[in-house]
Order: structure tokens, then sequence, then C-alpha cells
């Protein structure tokens, strides 16, 4: 990693090399787009969003190059690339800007919500949008001997009110991921150990302790889900993110072994959707709490005193 950051620091013809060929390749591999994302938020990080603009711009550029030579369309991949970046020159000068994670996380918590509320500004039923979305793709994917029409048809119904929330906290997720990789890059540079620090003292604000449950119970009023409980989802993911930190700093409080972490990472993919809820109820309790602070409190003091 820390290679890989050293090369797209080499300067900017790098940067865009390491850009495009992450978002061509998320094509293939979804999640490498969180890197491509990356590679612009480290370069606003370093060297300012001027220069991010540019390796966004040129970027963009060479995508539509590759897409003109790969698919025959050049305009198709440059737009994914540019809408894949965009978000990052806001965000990473935040952080560059103001050094605080915690409210980095938080500009993106509300980009999710806005994500969510134009879906339901533009689509006239967002529901109705998103079964046909599903529908049209579990028919291609799922095979029927596997999967019986009926179940299927049961899966698309009952995922189809949740999709804009869902959507909103996983766009959130993958702001939040690709910034978390740009300030890991960042720090192996230039601050060792310095992210690990920032990530086991994330704490968000008291904002959104007060607004999730509010959102929730809210939500809860109604038969269907609406617009308020999909707002909900999001702030579930950021506590989800500050439950992961909490984690990371219990481990590091209690000096344990890091297979403790490897541990919660594996219980946490093969618990899901159950180990998300839990983590994210940790981080919301951990809000109003403080199970770091206390951990620390009832440390004995050097010196005996």
């Amino acid at each position: 990693m820390k290679a890989l950051a050293a090369f797209i620091m080499k300067g900017r013809m790098q940067a865009v090399m390491a850009a495009a060929v992450f978002t061509v390749l998320a094509l293939l591999i979804t999640p490498l787009g969180i890197a491509s994302s990356a590679v612009v938020a480290l370069v606003v990080l370093r060297n300012g969003v001027r220069e991010g603009l540019l390796v966004m711009v040129l970027g963009g550029v060479a995508l539509a190059a590759l897409g003109l030579l790969i698919f025959g369309q050049a305009v198709p991949l440059a737009i994914a690339g540019i809408l894949l970046w965009l978000p990052m020159l806001v965000l990473g000068e935040v952080l560059r800007a103001t050094r605080s994670l915690r409210l980095v996380i938080e500009v993106a918590v509300v980009l999710g919500i806005l994500l969510i509320g134009v879906q339901y500004l533009v689509l006239e039923d967002v529901t109705v949008f998103w079964a046909g979305i599903l529908e049209e793709y579990s028919a291609q994917m799922m095979d029927p001997n596997v999967v019986s029409d009926a179940d299927r048809k049961l899966m698309v119904t009952e995922m189809a009110p949740w999709m804009a929330g869902g959507m909103g906290a996983a766009w959130f997720l993958q702001l939040a991921l690709s910034l978390f990789l740009a300030r890991s890059w960042q720090a192996s540079l230039y601050n060792p150990g310095g992210f690990a620090e920032e990530i086991r003292q994330l704490r968000l604000g008291y904002w959104l302790l007060i607004l999730v449950p509010v959102l929730l119970v809210a939500g809860s009023l109604s038969d269907k889900p609406g617009l308020v409980s999909q707002l909900a989802l999001v702030g579930m993911a950021a506590f989800f993110l500050q439950g992961v930190a909490l984690v990371h700093g219990l481990v590091q409080e209690f000096k344990a072994n890091q297979g403790w972490l490897i541990g919660f990472y594996i219980l946490l993919v093969i618990g899901m959707p159950a180990s998300f809820t839990a983590v994210s109820a940790a981080g919301f309790a951990d809000g109003w709490l403080n199970f770091r602070a206390r951990v620390r409190a009832r440390k004995p003091k050097k010196g005996g005193e």
C-alpha cells in the first residue's frame, strides 16, 4: 500500500493513471471504485483541491479514451469516473482544511441524505422504480432451479421499499471508506501511525445522536417505509463506523492481541446483516457513554498517582 501511495504522489500523471485504471477495473471488481476515489482524495489531501481538480479532469479524458478504445463509447465511462471522483474534491478539501475525521464523516452523512432526497424528488414512485430494477436484475442473475420465481418476487417486494435508503447508506460508506483509504495512504508516507490513532478516537457529533432515534421513531409510525425511514439508514451506517472505531479503540486500550480485530471482522462478515445492526447499536451507545474514555479513566496512572 505504501508503494502504491508513493507512486500516486510521484506526479500528476501517475495519479491520473492510477485513478483511471482503478475505475476501469471497478467495472469487473466493484470495490476497486473505492481505490479510484481514494487516489483523488489523496491528491487533494496533499496538494489541495486545485490539483485534485486537474487530476479529475485529466482522468476523465483518459477514461474517455479508454472507453472509446474498449467499448466504442467515450462518454459513459468518463461520466462514471467524474461522478466517482467529484465528491472527493469536497470531502478531501474539508478533511485537509479541518483535519477533523469526525467533521468530514458528518459531511458525508449529509451527502448520503441528499442522495435519498434527490430520489424522492426526481422519481415519481421510488419503490416502483427500484422494484423494476430489482426485478430485471434478479431475473437475469438468479437460476430459477435454485431460487423459485415466487421466492425471487417476494425478495424483490421486500427489498424495493428500502432501496432508496440502502443506496444512500451504501454511497455514504463508499465515500467514508475512500477517505479512510486516502488518509491511510497519506499517513503511511508522511505520518506513520497517525491514521490508526484517528480511527481509534473517532466519535460523531451529538446532532446525529439526537437525529437518528428521532428518525427511527418517526419512521416506525408508518406502516410502509417512507423518506424518514430511509434517512435513518444513513445515520445507522454512520454509527456503524463509530462502532468499528470503538472496537479498534478498546483493543488498543486493553493492549489486546491484533487477532481480536481479525476475529471481529470475520464475525462481522459472516453475521451480516445482524452484525451490522449490532455494531451500529454499539457505536450509538458509545456516542452517549464514551466507553473508550471510561476505560482510560480506570487505568492506573503512571508513577502511582
